[in-house]
């Protein structure tokens, strides 16, 4: 019985380890869990300027509304190729950048979807066409 118990932790072990998620992707372990790291870190950043998206165009009218969608369209596009541009990364070819290239293009992207929530939440607090309005 105590034999059995020392095993479960045992082996559970890893995978309280693993769970645990470093303050910096680049300090993880592996480069496996770097990934799962920054993926991770790529998912609440996009969660979060959907949720402060919707927000904002919630309090538009219907041209506004159309606005935010082509300006976010552009975004999306400018940010995967300045994340390219940035990277190094070629998108025709995934083996680009080698190995960490995928964590280094999370990154980027990561923290350019944090700045475009910061400018949309700045958005919320002014109405439109207020230039005056300090963001």
């Amino acid at each position: 019985m105590l034999r059995t118990a020392l095993l479960s932790l045992v082996l559970l072990a890893p995978v309280a380890a693993a769970a645990q998620v470093p303050a910096l992707c680049s300090d993880a372990p592996n480069q496996m869990e770097a990934g799962a790291c920054v993926s991770a870190k790529l998912d609440k950043a996009n969660a979060d300027l959907n949720r402060v998206y919707a927000a904002l165009k919630g309090r538009l009218d219907a041209n506004g509304q159309r606005n935010l969608l082509a300006a976010q369209r552009a975004w999306l596009t400018f940010r995967d190729r300045e994340c390219d541009l940035r990277t190094g990364a070629d998108p025709g070819d995934p083996t680009a950048g080698g190995t960490i290239g995928p964590m280094l293009v999370g990154e980027c992207l990561t923290g350019l979807t944090v700045d475009r929530t910061r400018d949309l939440q700045a958005q919320l607090k002014c109405p439109g066409g207020d230039l005056s309005c300090p963001q």
